[in-house]
Formats: C-alpha cells, sequence, structure tokens
C-alpha cells in the first residue's frame, strides 16, 4: 500500500468522524497549549528578573553597611552607618588595577527638583565620574561632571531623559539651572534613556551630582551608603572581593569575620542563584503541564482502540483483498500521529496566545522560546506513535477470517 493512500484514508477517517478526531486530539491541545503558556511565563519571569539585576552588571561587587547573615543580598544593617570615605578611598587606592575596572560610591535620597515654574520629586544621586563607566550608561547631551569638578565640590548636575523632557520639554538643558532643595545647580548633560534599574528606581528620572557636593550640600557628614566595585573580569570576582573584605576590615580594625559591619555582595553569584530558582520553578511548572499530554495520550490510545473495534470488519476486508499487516499497521498508525501532530501544532499557537493573555492580565513578562515548542512539538509526535502503537499493532494482527465474520 503507497504512503499516500495510506494518507489519504487516514483523513477520510477524519472526515467521517469528525467529533471523534476533534475530542481525540483535544487532550494533546490541552497539554501542549499548558505547556507552552506556562513555560512562557516561566522563562519571562526568569528573563525579567535577570534583566533586572543584569543592569546593575553582572560582574559588580557590591559594599554595603551591615553584616551577612546568610545567601547573597541578605544583610543585616547594623545600628549606625558603617561606610566612610575614606574606606572608598582605600579601596580606589588599594585594589588591583588590572582585576578592576572601577570602584564608585553612591550615596541617594529623594529631593525636589525645580526649574522655572515647574517642580518634581526625584532621586538624587551624588557620585564620582566613573559612574558612567560602572554602569556602562553614556551621556545622550552635553558631557558628566569631571574629576576636577568633583574635587571642587561644583555644584553641576547630570539629569535623566525623562527628567529633562518633563523640566524643559523641547528646550536643550546643558547649560542652565536647576534647583535642588532650593540650591542651584549647573545642568553639564543629559544621560541616555535607561528604564529601570534592578527592577527599584526609574533611571530616567535620576539627577546625577558629585558625592563631594552631595555630602557638602545636601546631607553633610562622610558617611557612604554604597560602594560599587566593577571587576574586569568575572574570574576576579572572588580574588577582589578577599581584597575589599581584608581592605575594609583593616580600616574598620575589624579581626573577627563574624563581626563584620559590612557586607559584600557578589552580584554574579546572586544571578546564578535567582537564575537556578526561576529554572527550576519553570521545569516544574512544564512538569505539571506535562502530565496533560500523558493524559491526552491515553485518551489517544482509548479512542484508538475503539476504533479498531468499529472498523474490525473492513481491516478483515483488506487484508482478504491483499493488505499486509505492515500497512494495516502503518495506517492505524497513521492516523493516530496525525490527530497527535495536529493537536500539537493547535496547542502551541493556542498556547503562546494563552502566555500572552496571561500576561497581560497579570502584568506579568512572557518570553516564548524554541525550545518549549520544539519539545511539544516532538512529544506530541512522540505520544501519536506511543499510544498508537498498541491499537494499531492489535489491528495489523487480527486475522482476516475472524475479522470478517466479526459482528
Amino acid at each position: 500500500m503507497l504512503f499516500y493512500e495510506i494518507l489519504k484514508m487516514a483523513f477520510d477517517s477524519f472526515r467521517l468522524n469528525k467529533l471523534r478526531t476533534v475530542l481525540t486530539a483535544l487532550g494533546i491541545v490541552i497539554g501542549v497549549a499548558a505547556v507552552v503558556a506556562l513555560m512562557a511565563l516561566g522563562e519571562g519571569t526568569r528573563a525579567s528578573i535577570e534583566g533586572q539585576f543584569s543592569s546593575l552588571g553582572a560582574n559588580l561587587l557590591i559594599v554595603r553597611p551591615g553584616g551577612r547573615v546568610g545567601g547573597p543580598g541578605l544583610v543585616r544593617t547594623g545600628p549606625r552607618p558603617s561606610l566612610k570615605y575614606d574606606d572608598y578611598e582605600s579601596l580606589l587606592k588599594e585594589l588591583d588595577s588590572d582585576s578592576v575596572l572601577a570602584v564608585v560610591p553612591e550615596n541617594s535620597r529623594a529631593v525636589q527638583v525645580k526649574y522655572l515654574a515647574t517642580n518634581t520629586n526625584v532621586m538624587l544621586t551624588g557620585t564620582s565620574p566613573d559612574y558612567v563607566i560602572m554602569r556602562d550608561w553614556n551621556v545622550q547631551e552635553g558631557s558628566f561632571f569631571t574629576q576636577r569638578e568633583y574635587n571642587a565640590k561644583k555644584r553641576v548636575a547630570v539629569i535623566g531623559s525623562q527628567l529633562a523632557e518633563e523640566l524643559f520639554g523641547n528646550d536643550d538643558p546643558v547649560g542652565k539651572k536647576i534647583k535642588i532643595n532650593g540650591m542651584s545647580f549647573q545642568v553639564m548633560g543629559v544621560m541616555e534613556p535607561q528604564g529601570q534599574a534592578g527592577g527599584f528606581m526609574n533611571m530616567d528620572e535620576i539627577v546625577l551630582i558629585p558625592l563631594t557636593t552631595y555630602q557638602r550640600k545636601i546631607v553633610g557628614g562622610s558617611n557612604v551608603e554604597t560602594i560599587y566595585v566593577s571587576v574586569r573580569d568575572v574570574n576576579f570576582m572572588d580574588k577582589v572581593q578577599a581584597e575589599i573584605e581584608e581592605i575594609i576590615r583593616k580600616n574598620h580594625k575589624i579581626t573577627d569575620p563574624s563581626k563584620d559591619d559590612f557586607s559584600v555582595q557578589n552580584q554574579l553569584a546572586f544571578l546564578n542563584a535567582v537564575s537556578s530558582v526561576t529554572q527550576t520553578m519553570t521545569m516544574f511548572l512544564a512538569g505539571i503541564a506535562a502530565i496533560s499530554l500523558l493524559v491526552g495520550g491515553i485518551g489517544i490510545m482509548n479512542i484508538m482502540l475503539v476504533n479498531v473495534t468499529e472498523r474490525i470488519r473492513e481491516i478483515g476486508i483488506r487484508k482478504a483483498i491483499g493488505a499486509k499487516a505492515r500497512d494495516i499497521l502503518l495506517q492505524f498508525l497513521m492516523e493516530s500521529m496525525l490527530v497527535s501532530i495536529a493537536g500539537g501544532i493547535i496547542g502551541i499557537i493556542l498556547g503562546i496566545g494563552l502566555g500572552e493573555v496571561i500576561g497581560k492580565l497579570g502584568n506579568i513578562e512572557t518570553l516564548v522560546t524554541p525550545a518549549p515548542i520544539i519539545l511539544s512539538f516532538t512529544v506530541s509526535a512522540v505520544v501519536g506513535i506511543f499510544f498508537g502503537y498498541y491499537p494499531a499493532r492489535r489491528a495489523a494482527s487480527l486475522n482476516p477470517i475472524e475479522a470478517l465474520r466479526y459482528e
């Protein structure tokens, strides 16, 4: 029996039993759609979390006040700020420049920014000129403040693109003066659009000024809230982290590491931990959804067994006129595969659409990758072969004389 004849018979069977065909494929459709939708949600969540933290840089070490109590990023805040400007200067001088790209201090607070009659509340950040290197963030208009302006404690500012639009509209902000908490600052530049950083702050509404000016004009004192150390190569992360801890312990006269009044967060370790957790969650969701595929496969086998029973006389006639057992086997196996593959294709399309709908309704990011689509299509085809083989084998093994006598 030629292949196209087997294919034609399969489609004729589907046409004559439309409802049964739809019900047979329904289990596969639901299973594949569930796998694709849930994996898209899981991958989207993972990519969103990783993207938020990657925006800070995977090769970043973050030094903060407070001792570590366990796990990446989990710290205990001390009773008073423990990082000083001297700690930043020590790291800047003593860390190996061959391993470190930039050492950047950062202090932040909410302030009111005003230009003429327009005012808004934004985040003010005091930092150093190397901030743009650490963030890998370029200036769109004008320039960033220099080391000379930093050392001279100049009242200069660089603002985010969204804030520039809010305050100045279509006017060029460079060279104009804004008021920060009532004090005049000259705008030196506008940063490129950046969006969210770590999911916590809109970088396009930020104001950046020299930390020296921030400490002198805004809050006073010499406390530093955060020190970022950008490492040239991720292979140096552990080495540089150990150097940071040694330098600050020496500054703070700490001999017992368990009494550290600071913490060093390894951004790469944190990203790896987050990735591992979200990957596990995604696979767990996919595993639950895959149960639907198993149920769908069992449904195919049951329907095909009923199909064989109803078509015993037809099988007997075909065998009597020369059809071989192999031809009967291929015919029923082809029907099972076609139903399963068609269900898989419909399920993939439905799953992509379902993932988008759930993502929009729940404000969750979705990410459809080729892996679940290829996997779902392959599994649906395998399910058709695996669960269709027994009914097909049973049909092929029927005795033609007994089949013709069957009522």
